[in-house]
């Protein structure tokens, strides 16, 4: 899966690899930033990946243990060969005619909130998580509280000129689907349904954020459905992000949660 590059794996010292797991345990959102939404098929689109908050973020280098999977799904499903160790781009895609969905699902991560430590309140009230932690009554919901994490991003690359539609992949726990067929997408209200499995979720609140200005310009909570529609004002690079939260099977963790994302672009 990983083209191995061991100069690039031995510059990664220990001093950096500190500074990335602190930078990412402070961020919110994890993206894939593709060079191209549209284009033509057999085109390269380099990938990156970052975290981040409030669509601004960092490249992140692409580590093995840090890989669930790395897909690009078309007619058919296969692998991204990453670039180990590399951010600026973490991988390349060569598109095919139609649709192609790049997911990428990251193994676990972990944080524990201690006594005193603000960012657990701030992170319930900012991803609107209360409806879902109020379905656990006998979990603890105030510091100190032990959390994994996991990230489940999509983007949406188009090549060719037909009509597509995004569906679901069914290849990550959780997933948001846009609605509808397009040649592209255009301003205005879209669809979006958040899925666990194949089962539509509700009570999950999804923002858009926009690229030029960094501003939540749209967010809802997911209906019955798991339907949620959001406006898109304007020709733009779009991120549209939740959190799903749950108790943690592992005994030494209170809560995991998945995080997922689709990156697109908005033409006039």
């Amino acid at each position: 899966m990983f083209g191995v590059d061991m100069i690039s794996l031995r510059n990664l010292t220990l001093s950096g690899i500190v500074l990335l797991w602190g930078a990412q345990i402070s961020a919110h959102e994890f993206w894939i930033e593709a060079s191209q939404h549209y284009t033509e098929p057999e085109a390269t689109v380099d990938l990156t990946l970052k975290v981040g908050e409030t669509f601004r973020g960092s490249a992140q280098p692409l580590l093995p243990g840090e890989v669930e999977q790395f897909l690009q799904i078309t007619e058919t499903t296969s692998s991204i060969d990453g670039l180990l160790g590399d951010s600026r781009p973490a991988a390349r895609i060569i598109t095919v005619d139609g649709l192609n969905q790049v997911i990428h699902q990251t193994t676990p991560f972990s944080i524990r909130f201690g006594e005193g430590d603000e960012r657990w309140a701030n992170y319930i009230e900012l991803d609107g998580l209360s409806r879902q932690l109020s379905q656990y009554p006998d979990i603890p919901k105030a510091v100190p509280v032990t959390e994994r994490y996991v990230r489940c991003a999509k983007s949406l690359i188009k090549a060719g000129n037909t009509n597509v539609s995004d569906s679901l992949s069914l290849r990550m726990p959780f997933e948001l689907v846009l609605q509808g067929e397009w040649a592209q997408i255009g301003t205005g209200r879209h669809v979006f349904t958040l899925f666990e499995a194949e089962k539509p979720l509700a009570n999950v609140l999804v923002k858009a954020f926009r690229h030029n200005d960094r501003s939540v310009v749209s967010e809802a909570y997911t209906d019955a459905n798991g339907r949620v529609e959001l406006v898109l004002p304007s020709a733009d690079r779009y991120l549209i992000s939740g959190v799903v939260i749950r108790p943690d099977d592992d005994p030494n963790y209170d809560w995991i949660s998945h995080w997922p994302t689709i990156t697109l672009e908005v033409l006039d």
